[in-house]
């Protein structure tokens, strides 16, 4: 994936802004980081699409099966409630495409940074259970499938929301096995071939995302 540098960027600036904040809280109790490594699977609705060539646009559907999602984020506890979180994340998938009634298969795969604010319920027990809101900034997503020839198409920049609820099983003060599932939702845009003019239009970029992960609390 290209951009990395300036993903790693923007994920210090907007941690620091979390830091900074942080540091006037009067709340001492819970004032604490964590860090959280996860994997998981992603899930995303069937297309349709239309593929411009020069003059020329042709409809094609494309149908997703599950495909695979890997992150890790950074967290700051500013009370046992309210949690902010930033992150990056990797997600892939196998895709079918039909094209004029000739199938094929391809992928695509995606990574993107987010910030997120996080509602912490209060602990029962070992659980925690939580919900969140956030903002996601697609770094870069890349499709690729076989029409006779490899294609690739790719776009940058895209901004999107995303909704949370998760589980923390929490071990002891400092660790915790957490569950968490998150539906992401982009506008519509266009990809453009990496070698030509030729664009797949009206992408339509919603997936669902379950991962597991553990939560190491400092």
């Amino acid at each position: 994936m290209k951009n990395l540098k300036l993903s790693t960027l923007y994920i210090i600036m907007m941690f620091a802004c979390v830091s900074a904040f942080a540091q006037n809280t009067k709340n001492e109790t819970f004032k604490n980081f964590y860090v959280k490594p996860y994997a998981g699977f992603i899930g995303i609705q069937n297309m349709d699409l239309q593929l411009a060539e020069g003059n020329q646009t042709t409809n094609i559907t494309v149908e997703n099966g599950f495909g695979f999602a890997t992150g890790i984020s950074l967290g700051y506890n500013f009370s046992k409630n309210i949690t902010a979180e930033v992150g990056w994340e990797y997600k892939s998938n196998e895709v079918s495409i039909t094209n004029n009634g000739i199938k094929s298969n391809g992928d695509y795969a995606s990574n993107f940074i987010y910030l997120n604010g996080i509602y912490n319920f209060n602990t029962t027990g070992k659980l925690t259970p939580y919900v969140g809101l956030g903002a996601s900034l697609i770094q870069e997503i890349d499709f690729d499938f076989g029409m006779g020839e490899n294609t690739s198409f790719s776009d940058s920049g895209n901004i999107g929301l995303q909704g949370i609820a998760g589980l923390d099983y929490n071990f002891s003060e400092k660790w915790a096995l957490n569950w968490e599932a998150k539906y992401a939702t982009f506008s519509e845009f266009d990809m453009k071939n990496e070698a030509n003019n030729n664009k797949l239009n009206n992408l339509k970029y919603n997936p669902f995302i379950f991962n597991i992960g553990v939560k190491y609390r400092f």
